[in-house]
């Protein structure tokens, strides 16, 4: 049993060894790592400072011409200006009439004054529409419908001569209405 004792003992030994040094690769790693991180940072922060100088150089440069002076001068011309172009427009844009006072009542009656005049006109003028009803009438339905014989003829022409005498009639009655409302 000691053989097995010696040689437990002996790889116990092995693992604890094996155990530090993979501990020591460990801390050894993290170290690098940490290295790696540092070094990337003060990289980083170079190219940042060099960023930086060349952005105040090219402020200096492009201020270098400028003061505080100069740009309130500037914003003095600017306000001034925009202020003419505000008068300019205003001035463009009021109305020629502004002092002029219209009453619209006035106007619609001398509208509805102009409209009665061009009414008049066309109901003085020589031609007079005259209204035809569209398709047959009643009678002429109830006279189709009956028979369509030539007894019913002498019918229908009885009732175009009286229709053309009431349109006749109420010709003669629209011009005595045009006469009277020319006076």
């Amino acid at each position: 049993m000691r053989v097995r004792g010696t040689a437990a003992t002996a790889a116990l030994r092995r693992k604890k060894v094996t155990e530090q040094e993979l501990e020591r690769l460990q801390n050894t790693r993290f170290q690098l790592e940490m290295q790696v991180n540092t070094l990337e940072s003060a990289s980083f922060n170079a190219e940042n400072m060099a960023a930086m100088k060349k952005a105040a150089t090219a402020l200096q440069h492009i201020h270098g011409k400028l003061t505080i002076d100069k740009v309130d001068q500037t914003m003095a011309e600017i306000q001034e200006q925009t202020q003419l172009a505000n008068e300019v427009s205003e001035a463009i844009s009021t109305s020629t009439y502004a002092g002029v006072d219209i009453d619209e009542d006035e106007l619609k009656a001398e509208l509805a004054e102009y409209e009665q005049d061009e009414l008049n006109e066309r109901l003085m003028a020589d031609h007079v529409p005259v209204h035809h009803p569209a398709g047959p009438s009643r009678i002429e339905d109830s006279t189709c419908s009956r028979s369509r014989s030539r007894a019913a003829r002498p019918l229908t022409l009885a009732l175009r001569a009286e229709r053309q005498a009431v349109e006749d009639d109420e010709e003669a009655q629209l011009k005595e209405l045009q006469a009277a409302l020319a006076m």
